[in-house]
């Protein structure tokens, strides 16, 4: 049984006024067609609904406990379209974004930054974990979408990944260090350090020693590489190397102005690629606003392997 939202706002607008002439005039509706509109509802629900009197038109039981839960259908309604309309409006709502340590700082934030030059009045949360726990958070519905590492999202069936690109990751380390003016640098040589970073995944550790190690550990769980000094976020990573042996991995943007200033100097030889893009639910769709921030970050992606190739040729011979 299907009741049309027209004929329950018919039947409140009658109770309301207690008239039909009345009721009519605020519908902008002729009496007859309005008095047709009651007949049907009351046809459909095999009960009649209203009482003409002498004083004019009253509610019957019936008619009472319709408009009861008709009234409260009508405003639960008119609330699912107006969430409806905010999450549409891309100026008004909240986008919940799980971000990997290095995009956070790639893409992610500067992205949201621009998005909300555009669009200061929308609500972005953004959090940064361990790109595993990104996937297992918009698998749980935690967050609308996610930005990591896309080593096992294919693990699930649930999630949807696209690749941002490849960044090449290298060590750093400071200028006096053992390591600098020796030419390339085997993985063997770079492992008597310490290594800050996060996690690496087991599809680049899977060529590391498995015996740990100055630099540090695998994780027999999940075939991660675990660093000696391992970092949630991967920023202020200068101030690791400055006065110690320890090497620092990120990309030669992420470290432009370390490497301007000569605080930190690349390690030639080892890199690695880096593998991350967007992880969303097949089954849930994503918000013009969701989708906003992601073209921005696509966005920021594309300058940022820009100024990458532009800083591999500026700094070509400390990275032979």
């Amino acid at each position: 049984m299907i009741i049309s939202d027209t004929r329950l706002k018919h039947l409140i607008s009658v109770a309301k006024h207690g008239h039909f002439g009345l009721a009519a005039q605020s519908l902008k509706i002729s009496q007859p067609a309005l008095s047709k509109s009651i007949q049907g509802l009351e046809a459909v629900l095999g009960v009649k609904l209203l009482d003409r009197d002498r004083s004019g038109v009253v509610l019957t039981k019936f008619g009472e406990l319709v408009l009861q839960h008709g009234d409260r259908l009508l405003h639960k309604q008119e609330e699912m379209l107006r969430e409806i309309k905010l999450l549409a409006d891309l100026d008004i709502g909240l986008v919940r974004v799980m971000l990997g340590p290095y995009p956070s700082i790639v893409s992610g934030y500067p992205a949201a930054a621009r998005l909300l030059a555009k669009h200061p009045r929308l609500s972005l949360s953004l959090q940064v974990q361990a790109w595993r726990d990104v996937i297992n958070s918009v698998i749980e519905e935690t967050a609308d979408f996610g930005v990591a590492e896309l080593s096992n999202w294919e693990a699930d069936p649930r999630p949807v990944g696209e690749v941002l690109g490849e960044h090449c990751g290298r060590a750093f380390c400071r200028p006096d260090h053992p390591l600098v003016n020796k030419g390339p640098r085997s993985l063997a040589q770079l492992s008597v350090y310490p290594w800050a970073t996060t996690r690496i995944p087991g599809r680049v550790a899977k060529n590391f020693p498995p015996e740990p190690s100055s630099s540090g550990r695998i994780d027999p769980l999940n075939g991660d590489f675990v660093p000696a000094i391992e970092l949630t976020v991967p920023m202020k990573l200068a101030m690791f190397v400055t006065g110690t042996d320890v090497l620092a991995f990120a990309s030669l943007a992420v470290m432009e102005a370390e490497l301007d200033a000569g605080i930190v100097v690349p390690v030639p030889g080892f890199t690695f690629n880096t593998r991350y893009g967007f992880v969303h639910l097949k089954t849930r769709s994503l918000s013009p606003a969701s989708l906003a921030y992601m073209a921005e970050i696509r966005a920021v992606e594309e300058e940022f392997v820009l100024r990458e190739r532009q800083l591999a040729v500026r700094y070509k011979d400390l990275l032979q």
